[in-house]
């Protein structure tokens, strides 16, 4: 079976609608989102004019059979994590002002609204997002796969340390494992392509096709929003051991824009 993986969509319904297209194209009968479906930044992305965060949610919910909450997603809809080892957020987190919360997380924690514009939700959007689990695992023919949003113990993506080398991956690995399951994958850092990690090496490669084994392993690839890197979406053909990452094509932008 083929199984679609999209993620940090921030709204961005262009991008979203030409990365179903190009997923029901290729085959996938499922799509699993990785979270950030609303969330636009104005230092970041371009497409103000046609940035829609309410139609984002409805084609997520229409289209994919999982989702998971991203750190921009539970901004928007002022939620605090079900858990968190890594900052203790007080109850009244979102009752402070935004110099309260600087002064409280520093440099450390993502704080959004000095940079992000308000995602226009109906009630009903806003109540599917605090749906969604911070976690989720799929069986797919024996592949067991937890996705999340970002990596443990920061699975939601809420502070603002990137991990760099394989050894700051060893956690979310044996969380990975502790769940029963062999890969893990999530979005946040809007990579050009697909990386791999394993306990002792990071595989990053570029957009293109890839065989995969079933050892431990964590995976992180591209965006589907249009921003400063190139954006995509995976492909997983577990028939054929192979993951894709797609890159999606400047003329069905264009086209979709039109």
């Amino acid at each position: 079976m083929k199984i679609g993986v999209i993620g940090d969509i921030h709204e961005d319904i262009v991008a979203l609608k030409a990365a179903m297209s190009l997923l029901e194209s290729a085959g996938c009968t499922e799509v699993v989102c990785l979270g950030d479906i609303v969330g636009f930044k104005v230092n970041t992305y371009r497409y103000l004019d046609t940035r829609n965060a309410h139609e984002c949610v409805a084609v997520v919910r229409g289209n994919c059979s999982k989702a998971v909450i991203g750190n921009n997603d539970l901004f928007q809809i002022r939620k605090l994590p079900a858990h968190t080892t890594v900052f203790d957020f007080p109850d009244n987190w979102y009752e402070l002002d935004f110099h309260e919360r600087k002064a409280l997380g520093g440099n450390g924690v993502f704080l959004y609204e000095d940079v992000q514009l308000n995602a226009l939700l109906t009630r009903g959007d806003k109540a599917w997002l605090e749906s969604l689990p911070d976690t989720l695992i799929g069986d797919y023919e024996g592949l067991r796969i937890l996705f999340s949003h970002f990596v443990y113990p920061d699975l939601h993506g809420l502070m603002t340390y990137f991990p760099k080398r394989a050894e700051e991956f060893r956690e979310h690995l044996a969380f990975i494992e502790r769940h029963g399951c062999t890969l893990g994958i999530s979005g946040h850092f809007h990579f050009e392509g697909l990386s791999r990690v394993h306990e002792e090496d990071i595989r990053r490669q570029g957009f293109g096709n890839y065989i995969y084994t079933r050892e431990l392993q964590y995976w992180y690839g591209p965006c589907v929003a249009r921003g400063p890197f190139d954006n995509g979406c995976l492909i997983i053909d577990t028939t054929e051991s192979t993951v894709e990452a797609v890159r999606l094509p400047v003329e069905a932008l264009h086209a979709h824009h039109g």
